[in-house]
């Protein structure tokens, strides 16, 4: 039987020295980040995760009889949430979808109950996911290394990569840079670092299950297709077929093999396998309203201390992202002319037009729409 290591033993964390210090020097390259990206669009964006490429509310089910290591937090019950979700690209720069970049995305689970890191009064959880198992952000001292060179490099990025070939761990420093071209319903997605599973420690992935978006797993976007074609083809993809998603956990076994604090190390999926224990639903609909959509990008944010804390996130990754996410939400809402984020506690809060439920019509082609429980 494998022996699961705890959250609080000795090893899964060590702060190193100085490492406050760095972080507020990263937060401060973000935000520098920002106003780069203001003074040439004149909106203030989010310092990650900033070009949205389609927003989604669906269904998100908790397995039924679950193993006690895999019944933790969250997932201790078998239960049924309402979810919406948002697709990014990653990039602190925007750049077109036709290229390889890191894609992600991120979601927030309503009617969540247990005691919050933060303490608030919204039954909420939020997730987020990169499409690489890795992440070359991998500590503090990495970041702050790898965002001084993209900000000197900020109106040439060709001299950017060439210089993150030269680093020692080129090999996930590039990474991002030499990712499959995948339509977004297909890309497989990864928590990359660890986080509070219970009991437990854990990574996460989110995997598509549908048929039809498995058939595009191996399909790759021409270089020369158009710059948004991420997001067009969300959204014709969305308004004709279901998507599903399984959601996984992988947990921590091994220490040396699976390191906490350096997420550039892979945990290996066929020693360490993902379980499922949780499933995604989005009925057919569509993806790219201009309200939802706008209310994403300026109202609201998505961050993974946002949540229960048995759901903490774990590693000097994540304790940066705790500072750097804040000071990025309260500087976007600050240059774009509002006083404090919106934390919505059910879908009844997201303002988008939800229209009646229709009928299944067979003999005529038309897009059913989404059916919305309030």
């Amino acid at each position: 039987m494998p022996e699961y290591i705890r959250w609080d033993a000795k090893g899964v964390e060590a702060i190193q020295p100085g490492e406050q210090e760095k972080i507020k020097e990263v937060s401060a390259q973000f935000n520098r980040f920002q106003m780069m990206n203001f003074n040439e669009h004149h909106h203030c964006l989010r310092g990650t995760h900033l070009k949205t490429q389609g927003c989604v509310m669906g269904k998100f089910t908790v397995k039924e009889n679950l193993p006690p290591h895999l019944a933790q937090g969250m997932f201790a019950k078998p239960g049924e949430y309402h979810v919406i979700m948002r697709y990014s690209s990653l990039t602190p720069k925007l750049v077109p979808d036709n290229i390889s970049a890191p894609r992600g995305i991120g979601m927030k689970i309503f009617g969540v109950e247990g005691e919050k890191i933060w303490g608030e009064d919204k039954k909420t959880q939020d997730w987020t996911f990169n499409n690489y198992p890795v992440l070359e952000l991998r500590d503090p001292k990495t970041t702050y290394e790898i965002a001084d060179c993209l900000e000197k490099n900020w109106n040439d990025i060709p001299k950017f990569a060439e210089e993150q070939a030269k680093r020692i761990d080129a090999d996930v420093a590039t990474m991002g840079s030499k990712l499959p071209r995948q339509h977004l319903v297909a890309i497989p997605e990864y928590s990359q670092s660890a986080y509070r599973f219970g009991d437990y420690v854990a990574k996460f992935g989110v995997f598509p299950l549908g048929e039809e978006q498995k058939k595009l797993e191996k399909y790759s976007i021409p270089e020369d297709a158009p710059i948004n074609i991420l997001s067009q083809h969300a959204r014709e993809f969305h308004m004709k077929n279901k998507v599903t998603y399984s959601f996984c956990a992988q947990l921590l076994q091994n220490l040396d093999e699976q390191p906490v604090e350096d997420i550039g190390v892979i945990w290996d999926e066929k020693k360490y396998p993902f379980e499922q224990v949780a499933t995604l639903e989005f009925e057919p609909q569509d993806s790219w309203l201009p309200e939802f959509r706008v209310w994403w990008d300026d109202r609201i944010t998505v961050n993974s201390w946002h949540g229960l804390k048995t759901h903490q996130p774990l590693g000097s990754t994540n304790r940066m992202r705790r500072v750097v996410y804040a000071e990025s939400r309260k500087l976007r809402l600050r240059v774009n002319g509002f006083k404090d984020y919106v934390e919505p506690e059910s879908l009844k809060e997201v303002p988008a037009p939800l229209v009646a439920p229709q009928l299944s019509l067979p003999y005529q082609p038309a897009v059913q729409s989404m059916e919305i429980r309030v």
